[in-house]
């Protein structure tokens, strides 16, 4: 079950969906790397924080 929803979260992660983009939406502004940056960071420490609660895990 787990596997099923690793895989359901990481398709709606990379999953390009034009509905998410806005008007004004300038992927070529000077700060639109930044910005997305920024916002993928708490993305990133909630992936780190699971896998390592993952690998810490006691194995029964």
């Amino acid at each position: 079950m787990k596997k099923i929803v690793f895989l359901f979260a990481l398709w709606v992660l990379l999953l390009s969906n034009p509905l998410f983009a806005h008007p004004g939406h300038d992927h070529s502004a000077a700060g639109s790397g930044l910005v997305h940056l920024l916002w993928l960071v708490p993305v990133i420490v909630a992936a780190v924080v699971v896998v390592f609660k993952e690998i810490t895990a006691p194995k029964n």
